[in-house]
């Protein structure tokens, strides 16, 4: 199926928000990803982003970390709009389990991609969420406005201004877990901040089942 280019904003000096239109219904769960690629390329150039959308939508969005070189966040950077560029249908099991009654969401980075779309989809369900999200520096927050207001936001490296949550987000997982010991956790970013949160998770005691996780 092909999408056309509605939208793209420089989120930070390095992250860019992408909205397109799909051809027709674009089905997916909240937490999934697609395959993107050019129009006629090879599928092995395909690379996989993660849905930032609501269910039953009429458009798409994704993060992408920018690389000029990149096959499609090159290519999307110097687009104009309306420009197309093809997606497989939507895969993958990093989504919500709707018995849930209580879920922690830690992101980092473009990570924060499905769980904005945990977040957008669930605003009816009887759910309770607390998002923790951690960047580098001011400069490298985006979206923020979007979390809900009891979401954590920490800066490991930011100027003396800052007046939020400091360090990784590995600081501010452990004060957590009394409060929400029969969460769900759901992690998503770079791979050494997913295995440090889930080796505090499991050395705390909690299920393997309860912890989910999709790594950047």
């Amino acid at each position: 199926m092909n999408l056309t280019l509605l939208q793209k904003t420089n989120l930070t000096p390095t992250v860019k928000s992408y909205t397109f239109k799909p051809e027709k219904p674009f089905a997916f769960i909240p937490g999934q990803f697609v395959m993107l690629k050019q129009l006629g390329a090879e599928q092995k150039l395909a690379r996989a982003f993660s849905i930032v959308a609501e269910p039953n939508t009429d458009t798409v969005t994704f993060l992408m970390k920018h690389n000029p070189l990149g096959h499609v966040s090159g290519f999307l950077s110097e687009a104009p709009l309306g420009a197309t560029i093809e997606t497989s249908p939507a895969v993958g099991r990093f989504v919500t389990n709707a018995a849930d009654t209580d879920r922690v969401y830690i992101a980092t980075g473009t990570g924060l991609a499905p769980i904005m779309s945990f977040i957008v989809s669930e605003q009816n369900q009887a759910v309770q969420t607390t998002t923790v999200f951690g960047a580098r520096s001011e400069e490298d927050l985006f979206w923020t406005d979007k979390l809900p207001g009891n979401s954590l936001i920490t800066l490991s490296q930011p100027s003396e201004n800052w007046t939020g949550l400091r360090g990784r987000v590995t600081a501010h997982i452990e004060p957590l877990i009394e409060k929400h010991r029969a969460a769900a956790w759901y992690l998503c970013g770079n791979p050494a901040m997913v295995t440090e949160v889930r080796a505090i998770l499991l050395a705390a005691d909690i299920e393997k089942t309860a912890i989910h996780f999709e790594i950047y």
